[in-house]
């Protein structure tokens, strides 16, 4: 069975913001949301059932905080992050 993938409108702006480097990686996210969404962590470990979760992906790089609606086959991608310390900030110089 494959679930449904819906991606919030400020998750399209974030992923719209990633390196390039990091957009095959988040396409195998993807399909992990996809075929396995169980696979990603509760965001909250003391509610080990809810359904906020987090995947991690790209090498530890990325993050994807998801709404699994297993009765409806869905998942509401809602937050996609990146963090990429190859190139030092403008206070690092």
């Amino acid at each position: 069975m494959a679930y449904a993938l819906d991606i919030d409108p400020a998750a399209r702006e974030q992923i719209r913001a990633l390196p390039v480097d990091a957009l095959a990686e988040l396409v195998q996210a993807f399909e992990v949301l996809i075929l396995v969404p169980e696979r990603g962590e509760p965001l909250n470990p003391a509610n080990p059932d809810g359904a906020v979760r987090q995947l991690v992906f790209g090498e530890g790089k990325g993050l994807i905080t998801y709404l699994l609606l297993s009765d409806q086959e869905r998942v509401d991608v809602l937050v996609v992050m990146w963090v990429s310390f190859d190139s030092p900030g403008p206070d690092r110089g």
